[in-house]
């Protein structure tokens, strides 16, 4: 576990998505580390409740994000699942004081069929809370490679924020079978500062990809004041490989 400075300090801050389209990035790589001071904006529906309000107007995307047969899947990310996952860590606050927009997207399902990846990646609550310096980490999503996972924060003192890393943290040690050697919560990539933040970076991410490519993925909506120009154009540094 780490110590002498707050989780958030410790890491490096970037945001880790496919490659854009639109983007400046490599074209060999799965996904791409963009520099945190070159993101796009931040829309002001995600400062209106809990951020999430723009999702549920959307319509569900066949299945969305939910697991399929080929997944490798353990505790429903859902209310039920995620305070299993509480009460096994001993963690307090409960379900109740998590943040209003992690509450949402676990309890509320259908927003994660309105969520579409292009690389197949679903929704997955993981096996424990992984605990690191001053809260523990739920998971969210994995790749579908598990090339990458990405999880909430959930502070002690009440803050929140989201994580990436190549290590599957949250599930077992044998859980991933590669042969790969084992890392920390150290080695993870501070990517959002919310749960809402980085459903929509996500959500927006792959609209662009799903538009660029539509004879491979399905129709998606967007909300009406979307600009799918102005948003790429707001990607203002190149992406490179993760390393």
């Amino acid at each position: 576990m780490l110590a002498a400075m707050n989780f958030r300090e410790s890491l490096a801050h970037a945001w880790v998505t496919i490659g854009v389209p639109g983007t400046t990035h490599p074209r060999t790589s799965t996904y791409v580390l963009y520099p945190e001071d070159g993101l796009p904006p931040l829309p002001v529906a995600l400062f209106r409740g809990d951020g999430l309000g723009w999702l549920r107007g959307l319509p569900a995307v066949r299945t969305g994000m939910t697991p399929d047969e080929w997944s490798h899947t353990t505790t429903p990310l859902s209310r039920e699942g995620t305070e299993r996952l509480l009460r096994d860590a001993g963690a307090s606050p409960g379900f109740e004081r998590l943040p209003a927009d992690l509450r949402a997207f676990a309890s509320e399902t259908e927003l994660q069929r309105r969520l579409f990846s292009a690389t197949d990646a679903y929704i997955d609550a993981g096996e424990r809370l992984e605990p690191v310096q001053g809260g523990r980490l739920l998971h969210l999503i994995s790749d579908s490679q598990w090339v990458f996972h990405w999880l909430a924060f959930i502070g002690d003192d009440g803050s929140t924020g989201v994580v990436c890393s190549a290590a599957a943290l949250g599930y077992s040690e044998d859980a991933d079978d590669d042969g790969a050697p084992a890392r920390g919560a150290d080695e993870a990539v501070w990517v959002a500062d919310s749960v809402a933040e980085f459903i929509w970076r996500w959500w927006a991410d792959n609209y662009a990809f799903a538009a660029a490519h539509p004879d491979h993925c399905p129709p998606l909506s967007a909300p009406d004041w979307f600009d799918l120009a102005a948003y790429t154009a707001g990607y203002t540094a190149p992406g490179i490989e993760p390393s």
